[in-house]
């Protein structure tokens, strides 16, 4: 076990987050006014009176901020993950797009699959985000073939060791993905996370008998076709 823990990198690089998310906006006033359309348009004028004399990329960083980083470390219960135990955060990223792309199409397909489906074919959309890491990063990369278990699909080798790494205040961690060549950030401490903004939108298209996961940037741009 010592060997894994024996590399460390310091990190200062891009991480791509990929997460649920919508393309256009809804109207936020829909569920509030049973359908009055002047309500709607009171609310959206009032709203407007409040924002107006605040820098609208105060608004955007703030959003931003809060959708891309925030969110699992303010949001309990906290999600038991490959590397974490339900107890503490855990924030995940991705080195490259192409990691994500296929991470993501993964874990789609997985909670899809626990869900009662009468369709074959369902439709997500999700935002990547930009996010800027700086920090001392303990660097499992290149270490799979010693520790297997850290691409398996048991978590009861990984748990433990993001237990371990984040009850001695390490940042985070670098790692093998599970799903393609690439790899993944673990990162136990927000602060080290800043700077979110958005990289690109995706389209997710899951056929479920196929197994497959169609990935577009706009309709009919396909990026990616991935059999999960």
């Amino acid at each position: 076990m010592e060997n894994l823990f024996r590399h460390t990198t310091d990190f200062d690089d891009i991480l791509k987050r990929n997460i649920v998310s919508l393309r256009s906006s809804e109207d936020l006033f829909d569920d509030l006014n049973d359908g009055d359309e002047h309500a709607s348009q009171v609310g959206h004028a009032l709203t407007h009176e409040v924002k107006k004399d605040i820098p609208s990329h105060f608004l955007d960083r703030g959003f931003h901020y809060t959708t891309a980083i925030d969110y699992p470390f303010s949001t309990e219960p906290f999600l038991q993950s490959r590397y974490g135990t339900g107890e503490f955060p855990v924030w995940y990223g991705s080195l490259t797009l192409e990691t994500t792309l296929y991470e993501t199409a993964f874990h789609m397909f997985r909670e899809e699959n626990k869900i009662q489906h009468n369709e074959n074919v369902i439709y997500r959309e999700r935002a990547v985000y930009d996010v800027d890491c700086k920090a001392i990063l303990l660097d499992f990369r290149g270490k799979e073939t010693q520790f297997p278990q850290l691409i398996s699909n048991d978590y009861g080798f990984t748990q433990p060791v993001g237990k371990r790494v984040y009850e001695e205040g390490h940042p985070g961690l670098l790692v093998p993905s599970a799903r393609t060549k690439g790899a993944n950030s673990v990162i136990f401490n927000r602060k080290v996370l800043l700077n979110a903004r958005i990289g690109c939108y995706l389209n997710y298209t899951l056929i479920r008998d196929d197994a497959k996961v169609i990935i577009e940037r706009a309709p009919g741009e396909i990026i990616g076709e991935i059999s999960v």
